[in-house]
């Protein structure tokens, strides 16, 4: 029987969280580009995937965005996993459908008040349009303009994308594994129900992931809402704009989740033997 300590939830959420960072970062600075149509960023991209011979300095701006990634992923994949596992010790019961959708999305919206300036230095660092040099001196200059309200701008699109997303994910994940998969906890079974449960919460929470990347690299004077920003993506492009990005975030997002599952429940085994 897999228990699940903190201290055991925390090895294996950071190990996933940083196995998945490594792995899929182009992907994630890929549809950072398309929804912010950084034609020039995408260009240099096609050029580095087409040539015969990649070198170290090309290579490395297919992982532009990495550093904040990490400094996001490590503490805040540990966190997910460990408030997870507390919430659902706390909740006592077995899971239903219902109760996992409730606890994924309350693990995830606790994480992100954590998490939530490095996910804005990330955008902006993929975004290719701030400047930034380092993730130290992107905070610096973040708090020393807006202070706080600059940390967590894109805040409530953030929890409105991330909340949704794990709580449909372990929902679906969950119902899968019990209904299709009860008797068995085989590799198959668990990237089946990843890849499954990924695909479908990247379709419904999309448009919140496009608003948080418009509203997080915005650059005017007038600080944009999430109802100036649904404005202004539908007046650029209708009911697509809202999707830029989404078949790129889909596969990331799908790959991420059976990986990071994979990984965490082979940790919690071997800890536990």
């Amino acid at each position: 029987m897999v228990t699940e300590s903190v201290y055991v939830s925390l090895v294996g959420g950071t190990c996933s969280g940083i196995v998945c960072t490594l792995l899929y970062q182009p992907l994630d600075l890929l549809k950072t580009q398309l929804q912010t149509k950084n034609i020039r960023q995408l260009r240099d991209l096609h050029v580095l995937l087409n040539r015969k011979s990649i070198k170290y300095e090309s290579l490395k701006k297919a992982w532009v965005g990495v550093t904040p990634s990490l400094y996001r992923t490590i503490p805040g994949v540990a966190l997910y996993f460990s408030a997870l596992s507390q919430l659902k010790k706390l909740h006592g019961e077995e899971l239903n459908k219902y109760s996992a959708v409730a606890l994924g999305a309350l693990a995830r919206t606790m994480t992100i008040s954590v998490t939530q300036p490095f996910t804005l230095i990330k955008t902006r660092f993929e975004s290719g349009t701030f400047g930034y040099k380092s993730v130290v001196g992107a905070l610096i200059n973040i708090w020393r303009v807006d202070r706080t309200k600059g940390l967590y701008r894109g805040f409530v699109s953030t929890v409105l994308r991330d909340a949704p997303f794990s709580g449909i994910y372990l929902g679906v994940y969950h119902h899968i594994k019990s209904v299709h998969f009860s008797d068995t906890t085989s590799l198959t079974s668990t990237v089946t129900a990843g890849l499954l449960a990924g695909s479908t919460a990247s379709l419904l929470t999309h448009p919140a992931d496009t608003i948080k990347t418009s509203i997080q690299t915005h650059k005017g004077s007038q600080v944009q809402t999430i109802r100036s920003t649904c404005a202004a993506l539908y007046n650029d492009g209708g009911v697509k704009a809202f999707y830029r990005g989404y078949f790129t975030r889909v596969l990331r997002r799908t790959l991420v989740s059976a990986t990071a599952w994979i990984i965490y429940e082979s940790v919690l085994k071997a800890m536990n033997t």
